[in-house]
């Protein structure tokens, strides 16, 4: 079942951990195409909510970014 947060207009492009990722060029590029993207639905920190539209399946990504992951002097 969609979550009823997704939104078309938040999007991430996080490979889904369940969809088997095909050889997309625009996606090795590191450009974002019109096929692999998730939606967002929730953020705490450095972590990110997703769902795929195509599985539907929902997990937590560490995007290694933001708070809790700065460099010490």
């Amino acid at each position: 079942m969609l979550d009823p947060d997704a939104n078309l207009g938040r999007r991430a492009w996080v490979a889904c951990p369940r969809c088997p990722e095909d050889d997309c060029p625009t996606c090795q590029r590191g450009a974002s195409c019109e096929r692999h993207w998730r939606y967002l639905l929730g953020t705490e920190a450095h972590w990110v909510f997703l769902q795929c539209p195509f599985c539907l399946y929902r997990w937590w990504h560490d995007t290694q970014f933001g708070l809790g992951h700065q460099k010490s002097a």
